[in-house]
């Protein structure tokens, strides 16, 4: 008698966990993405995920997605994403964007990044996503907003005589320091503003320089190619204070930055 009411205590406990705590088939995501939104059609399903916090801001951001089709989790292939961004007075236009998400299983996700070159506005600026896994499963045109970033570090030129635009975007070194400072930067061109291509093996020149006091600094390391158009260095930052870091970009052993160049504004401290 003791015997037959331990297993049916053992029974209903079984049962119960069966029951209640259902077996996730998931793949956890890691922390330090935001999901933002969803969006879904016809038995397909994209989770957008976010690691620069609960917006999308102009500038770079590393993005991720999570697929599902049929309410089943997908984690191999790739997810293609084409944000456009439309205006009501004029044409539209793309921005720089990973060209596949491959999964990544330290994230859970489908990872890489979209850099957003202008913020969206209520009345006559406005972006739409494409979404599509395996070149296949397609949802099109959904709507999403970007908003400003105040740190964020673009740069756009033309080089004398070409019709090839350039873009030239910080990731990391925003928040400088006194002292050496990672500089990490992505570079791409474009020949219609609608398709950005990642430009590599480019040769990258840093200098900083302090204006108001006419010095520069030593020891820094001009950023190297990482792959996807990424490249990184150090810049030094002598002393607390505004610093100019002025970019020299040579492709195929031509110097494609404007004279004088471009330079990016740090406030250091």
């Amino acid at each position: 008698m003791k015997k037959i009411l331990l297993l049916l205590i053992a029974a209903v406990f079984f049962y119960s966990c069966g029951k209640d705590n259902p077996v996730n088939t998931e793949t956890p995501v890691n922390p330090n993405y935001t999901k933002l939104f969803t969006v879904d059609s016809a038995g397909i399903k994209y989770e957008f995920y976010s690691k620069t916090g609960a917006t999308l801001l102009v500038g770079y951001n590393e993005i991720g997605f999570k697929v599902f089709l049929n309410g089943a989790e997908q984690k191999t292939g790739y997810v293609n994403y084409i944000p456009v961004m439309y205006h009501t007075a004029g044409p539209g236009h793309g921005t720089p964007v990973s060209k596949k998400f491959y999964f990544k299983d330290a994230d859970g996700l489908f990872t890489g990044y979209a850099s957003y070159i202008m913020l969206s506005d209520s009345s006559t600026s406005f972006w739409y996503g494409d979404y599509g896994y395996n070149d296949g499963n397609f949802i099109r045109h959904r709507n999403f907003d970007v908003v400003q970033n105040p740190n964020n570090q673009m740069r756009f030129w033309l080089p004398q005589g070409s019709t090839t635009l350039y873009l030239l975007t910080v990731i990391s070194g925003k928040d400088a320091k006194i002292g050496l400072n990672d500089f990490k930067c992505i570079l791409h061109s474009s020949d219609d503003q609608i398709t950005y291509n990642e430009v590599d093996s480019a040769k990258i020149y840093i200098k900083p320089w302090m204006p108001s006091h006419g010095h520069g600094s030593s020891n820094n390391t001009n950023p190297v190619f990482l792959g996807n158009g990424h490249y990184q260095g150090k810049a030094n930052y002598t002393m607390a204070g505004e610093w100019y870091l002025y970019d020299s970009i040579e492709v195929n052993n031509q110097f494609i930055t404007p004279t004088p160049t471009f330079y990016f504004i740090f406030d250091v401290r």
